[in-house]
């Protein structure tokens, strides 16, 4: 049995998390503690132990790195978060892996069998070879930068300044150009989301991926979800609004 915390600011997404690691694991994980902020790890930790802690990177009154700053944290970690950015650094401390958000189940379920093959397997872990590793591969990312995509019978390249956002609908996914055509697109937005730049494009909901240059205006449209403008307009477009799971990481996106 393998305890667990999770430190996560958004209620959703921890309960979410929890979720998947009990259906992953009935009879393995034990949720020891959910934790909301650097305050309440520093002083949970302080005073008490896991096998295994999840963590966001962004909490909501601090990043955090700044929990190993104050303690001397030895437990191994899997970090959570929208943005790949601090995954050098976060190797840097006690961390195994490091899911970008949504969580995809298949990608947690690799992460788990590493901790695993880490830590309950009788074997030794290189940590140094493990930050090399995950360097070189950051290092050398790329993310797409052309797109095939077809219209009638025509097939056509874009590049993506030329892409404003994606759209799924039904099994069909569209790429929206900024000349306000609509092109289909082969693939799902689950796939295309991880090829993309986490700095121009978010996905906001289960039917649109939207880049920073399409949002014209934003607005409101309830107390917990926002209603994007975006640039071409369509009829379809009116359903851009900010699911109430991805606010926040929404939030956190425009303000980076």
């Amino acid at each position: 049995m393998i305890s667990v915390a999770i430190v996560e600011d958004e209620h959703l997404a921890a309960r979410e998390l929890g979720n998947s690691l009990l259906s992953l694991r009935p009879d393995g994980i034990d949720i020891k503690v959910k934790l909301e902020n650097v305050s309440q790890a520093v002083a949970w930790f302080s005073e008490n132990e896991v096998d295994l802690i999840f963590m966001d990177v962004h909490l909501g009154d601090g990043n955090s790195f700044s929990i190993f700053e104050q303690l001397e944290l030895k437990t191994p970690v899997i970090f959570t978060t929208a943005y790949d950015q601090y995954a050098i650094q976060a190797f840097k401390q006690c961390s195994i892996d490091y899911l970008l958000k949504p969580i995809d189940e298949d990608d947690l379920e690799q992460a788990l069998n590493k901790y695993d093959d880490m830590f309950v397997k009788p074997k030794s872990v290189d940590i140094e070879s493990l930050q090399n590793s995950l360097q070189s591969i950051i290092g050398g990312q790329k993310y797409q930068e052309r797109f095939m995509v077809s219209r009638g019978d025509r097939i056509l390249s874009l590049d993506l300044e030329q892409v404003s956002y994606f759209m799924a609908d039904g099994k069909a996914c569209y790429l929206f150009s900024k000349d306000g055509t609509r092109y289909l697109f082969d693939g799902t937005l689950a796939n295309l989301e991880k090829k993309l730049d986490p700095n121009i494009f978010f996905r906001i909901n289960r039917k649109f991926i939207v880049s920073y240059p399409s949002i014209i205006d934003m607005t409101y449209y309830s107390k917990t979800r926002i209603k994007l403008n975006l640039n071409p307009t369509c009829e379809e477009a009116m359903d851009a609004i900010v699911s109430q799971d991805r606010c926040s990481e929404f939030k956190k996106w425009l303000n980076q």
